[in-house]
């Protein structure tokens, strides 16, 4: 089916309901209309929200965001609403609130990118929660079924994290075949070559990665570390400075404070 003909038949064949009722008895007609309004009403009230939660994530309200998802979820029960709630309670660090609703939209009936969405989500809230083999689990099965670059993104990251770094490093080695510009993918691999000391091999990955422009704090901190390495410590100190412009992600133990904590080292070294 072409892609415009399908949003035009959900228009078309209500319509065409409603007329054919009205042949049946007014009344039918009535009626179907009325349901018909009602439901477009629905919609549109549904569409508002959406509107307005995207809205206020462009304005980095993540509480309003969620809110209006949910909102909008409550009105249209589409599941992709309460997915997009469930993964702005997980940046906001609600993470009990997001799991608990990503185990309720997993017990529903979903179109396959649903299911592997609330997934992914799914399987992130696990990690938050410190049930790490579950989350790995997860991951691991939703790859098995549907391969992009978030899901190499995600579990190559949770590799790295659960210390198995030869898996890791032949893990977002594939990654990169697979999207060698993906941020989050550059970001494993240097992290994973930093962790197994091969600092030249992370410094050239974090390199290609700064030069698309990050705006999470992880690449600036692991790139930092691994300048300090290889000695160039007045640049690692750059490198590191310019990661406080940005805010770390959610699934990483590197806080603001452990990039002012490194500065603060540094410097005092240099004192």
């Amino acid at each position: 089916m072409k892609a415009w003909l399908k949003p035009l038949l959900k228009i078309v064949i209500p319509i065409v309901i409603v007329l054919i009722l009205f042949q049946v008895g007014r009344w039918y007609g009535i009626a179907a209309l009325v349901i018909l309004l009602v439901y477009a009403g629905l919609k549109l009230r549904a569409n508002f929200f959406v509107v307005q939660a995207n809205s206020r994530f462009a304005k980095k309200d993540l509480i309003g965001a969620a809110e209006s998802f949910g909102k909008a979820y409550q009105l249209s029960k589409n599941a992709s609403y309460a997915i997009s709630r469930a993964f702005l309670l997980l940046k906001n660090r609600q993470v009990e609130e997001a799991e608990k609703l990503l185990a309720d939209i997993l017990k529903q009936p979903l179109a396959h990118t649903e299911k592997m969405n609330a997934k992914i989500n799914y399987s992130m809230a696990l990690w938050m929660l410190g049930q790490k083999q579950q989350s790995l689990e997860w991951m691991e099965e939703v790859f098995s079924e549907f391969k992009n670059t978030i899901v190499y993104g995600n579990l190559g990251l949770f590799y790295v994290m659960n210390g198995d770094l030869d898996k890791a490093l032949s893990f977002n080695l594939e990654a990169y075949e697979y999207n060698d510009s993906d941020k989050t993918i550059l970001d494993n691999l240097g992290y994973t070559y930093h962790l197994l000391g091969r600092h030249q091999e992370a410094k050239e990955t974090y390199e290609k990665l700064l030069a698309l422009k990050p705006t999470f704090a992880e690449a600036f901190y692991y790139y930092g570390l691994t300048l300090g390495e290889l000695g160039e410590r007045d640049r690692a100190v750059e490198v590191l400075e310019q990661g406080l412009e940005f805010e770390p992600s959610m699934m990483t133990d590197v806080k603001r404070d452990t990039i002012e904590s490194k500065l603060k080292e540094w410097r005092t070294e240099e004192m």
